[in-house]
């Protein structure tokens, strides 16, 4: 069993992320933090984390993270990544309110401690012990490591879900959300003494990897293969869902970007890797900003960090057996 610190943002696959950990005999979630990302506020993140654990009957202690950006955007032009839904209204109608929508006041509290320091004391009393999954944007991780830097070479190994190599991007042809949303910070992590793991857009948000999407085939799976309140919240929330992503991205169902990261800590077999390789992010330009790059090939501009190889980037995913894991997950099967 892997011992794990979960990080999320709480909208949409963050949810099944923290009932997949929840439910699978080989993770055990030490606690998840929250970060304010694609929901819209830190109270929501919260709430949303809360009420889930409440649903997976679990008693996973969950902690309040950053609500702004180490260095929030300076204009709005770029456009709504929470509420890009709202174009496709005149399609799906009041369907759409179970997208995104508002939590309800949660019957558990959050932890007395932030997000932060309960990283930096978990790394610091168990260190080389603890994997952490990150499928956010990366400001609590970046504020714990301004605090003590010490704690990058004290993760056993980071999950991160973030960046776009060989496809485009979500945000801007070349940004992938979780990167875009906190640039200064994801650099600062990915610059760190981390050994990380990326999980890029390429394995999650490609439809050459569809059968490792979200269909309503799997939905179906779920509902004859199990029942419950966990299987009854999955198939009344996620179609809406399969059906914007399918729409506006054009995507063979709803990615499981989150549970993806989260299952690679107990499953890294589920994905090919690149060699390890320095991974930076770009901070200017109005449509670069947030870009992740990876130093492969040979350059004539010299870069000090060039040799700071500390990350594998996900470049291939076994998508119907991560989907059989998920639903078997659910569903109480023997995984």
């Amino acid at each position: 069993m892997v011992d794990v610190i979960l990080d999320i943002d709480s909208v949409g696959d963050d949810i099944l992320a923290v009932i997949f950990g929840a439910l699978n005999p080989k993770i055990n979630l030490l606690g998840v933090t929250t970060v304010n990302g694609a929901c819209g506020s830190i109270e929501q993140a919260v709430n949303v984390a809360l009420n889930t654990v409440e649903l997976t009957g679990k008693n996973i202690p969950v902690y309040a993270g950053a609500d702004k950006m180490l260095s929030p955007r300076k204009s709005d032009d770029e456009g709504d990544p929470v509420n890009f839904d709202e174009e496709l209204r005149w399609k799906f109608g009041d369907r759409l309110d179970k997208f995104n929508e508002k939590a309800p006041t949660p019957v558990r509290k959050p932890e007395p401690i932030s997000a932060k320091e309960f990283l930096i004391k978990s790394f610091n009393e168990r260190p080389g012990e603890i994997t952490l999954v990150t499928t956010g944007p990366l400001t609590n991780i970046a504020q714990a490591l301004l605090d003590d830097p010490s704690i990058a070479s004290k993760v056993k190994r980071a999950y991160i879900l973030g960046g776009a190599f060989n496809i485009y991007g979500n945000i801007t042809p070349v940004t992938e959300y979780n990167i875009w949303a906190d640039p200064e910070a994801a650099k600062i992590v990915l610059n760190s003494d981390m050994k990380i793991t990326l999980v890029p857009l390429d394995v999650c948000e490609n439809n050459r990897f569809a059968d490792g999407m979200l269909t309503r085939d799997h939905l179906a799976d779920l509902t004859y293969g199990g029942k419950g309140k966990v299987i009854d919240f999955i198939t009344d929330k996620f179609p809406i869902y399969i059906d914007l992503w399918r729409e506006f991205f054009q995507l063979g169902g709803f990615p499981m970007d989150d549970v993806i990261t989260l299952a690679l800590a107990a499953y890294p077999e589920l994905c090919e890797y690149t060699e390890e390789v320095f991974v930076d992010v770009e901070l200017e330009g109005k449509i670069s900003r947030g870009q992740t790059v990876a130093y492969f090939g040979r350059q004539i501009i010299k870069n000090k960090m060039r040799e700071h190889k500390n990350t594998v980037i996900a470049k291939s995913i076994k998508g119907k057996e991560f989907m059989d894991l998920f639903v078997n997950t659910i569903i109480g099967k023997e995984v």
